[in-house]
């Protein structure tokens, strides 16, 4: 499976798409991008992992950190379709008591948007 991130607008959500792995090779490329996103624009952000595979601690690194430069400017990150591995490694964080989470990307855009 390839790593990418792909970005797409959606009623005012900004839906980040990562596909593959979330790691300390590809956490720094996606931080960099994000976060000159981020500075350009002023919706909210949804995180979908549905097809990542593996998120180690940078990628919680990087799901922190995007959810901090958000909250500077009094943005929402969502998170949604983690497996079963990513949801507890999130769980046992604590990510889940300051970020909005969703089983899929389609239950998100039935009940928010």
């Amino acid at each position: 499976m390839e790593n990418s991130m792909e970005i797409e607008v959606v009623n005012h959500l900004i839906i980040v798409h990562f596909q593959g792995e979330i790691d300390c090779v590809m956490a720094p490329i996606y931080r960099q991008q994000l976060s000159d996103l981020l500075e350009e624009t002023k919706e909210d952000v949804v995180f979908d992992f549905q097809k990542t595979s593996f998120i180690d601690s940078s990628g919680i690194g990087l799901v922190l950190g995007r959810y901090n430069q958000l909250k500077f400017d009094h943005r929402t990150l969502i998170l949604t379709g983690l497996n079963q591995v990513a949801y507890r490694l999130f769980e046992l964080t604590g990510l889940f008591q300051i970020m909005p989470y969703y089983e899929s990307i389609d239950n998100l855009k039935e009940g928010s948007l």
